[in-house]
């Protein structure tokens, strides 16, 4: 029975993994960098989330519209900021960048929010049914299927319109890909701006999720979307989405094995396991995307 009630508890898990990981291979795929403001992007949703349910509506669509405007926006000035004044010098200076805008969006809200813990209102909290003595929440089944939703839109978005075509071609060649007559500067801003809008969503699930959210939140967790993304395949979109599922799974069966204080090791485990012997992931390849 605790088996099968950790597995549920990863597959919920690993829907806000395999979001955030999208995020992280979204924009390595068109940049082949790494945004490590991800989880502070995963935050401020989290706290768009929570203003809205705390003072303006307790219906959750609003709060995750509201989520995804912010991060669609933070995404974009990320973007402007970090990368596109700073394209074409070496890339640790965009990646120093990125880690020095997650320190100031973390200080931000330390100073707009405080450093405290929030408390969420739940929702959905009743008990859908039982498998084997196993529970499992409305919450649940509406987390799990509002990832599974936005998980299928987003593959039709990239493989199957010609705005997924413009990004895939960038992602190959962004210099070829402007001499072809596609606007490079456009779709590098649309990626980043849907990633920030997939993370944002993640945070405040999460933070339904966990009924928290704090300033802090986004550091381990984005750290974690990124092991994911590694494991899975950082080049590609179905091993970011294999990652964050297999990441949220097997932590929560190493809780059951072993002790819930290796929770946040797992994950960085992994991460040191495939940069040492397969820096791929399962599912990466060469090119990107």
């Amino acid at each position: 029975m605790l088996l099968i009630q950790q597995l549920i508890n990863g597959i919920t898990q690993g829907s806000l993994y395999a979001l955030l990981a999208i995020s992280f291979s979204l924009i390595f795929g068109v940049l082949k960098l790494v945004n490590f403001a991800v989880g502070e992007v995963y935050m401020f949703g989290a706290f768009m989330g929570w203003l809205v349910v705390t003072y303006v509506s307790s219906n959750i669509f609003i709060a995750l519209a509201a989520s995804i405007v912010t991060g669609w926006v933070l995404g974009f000035v990320i973007e402007k900021v970090a990368f596109k004044a700073l394209r074409g010098v070496p890339e640790i200076a965009s990646l120093i960048c990125t880690i020095g805008f997650s320190i100031f969006l973390k200080e931000i809200a330390s100073v707009i929010f405080g450093a405290e813990t929030h408390s969420v209102p739940g929702a959905f909290e009743k008990v859908a049914f039982k498998i084997s003595g196993a529970s499992i929440s409305w919450l649940e089944i509406f987390l799990v299927s509002i990832t599974a939703v936005i998980l299928i839109l987003l593959q039709v978005l990239i493989y199957k319109t010609k705005t997924g075509l413009a990004v895939r071609t960038v992602s190959l060649d962004y210099k070829t890909a402007g001499l072809m007559g596609i606007n490079v500067d456009k779709v590098i801003s649309f990626t980043f701006s849907l990633g920030g809008s997939l993370g944002a969503i993640a945070g405040v699930m999460a933070s339904i999720y966990y009924n928290a959210v704090f300033p802090t939140m986004g550091s381990i967790s984005g750290l974690k979307a990124f092991a994911a993304a590694v494991f899975g395949g950082l080049t590609s979109i179905p091993g970011a989405i294999l990652g964050g599922y297999l990441l949220g799974i097997i932590e929560n069966l190493a809780v059951q094995v072993i002790s819930s204080g290796y929770r946040d090791i797992i994950g960085f485990v992994i991460l040191v396991g495939f940069l040492l012997f397969r820096p791929r992931g399962i599912l990466g390849k060469k090119t990107r995307l």
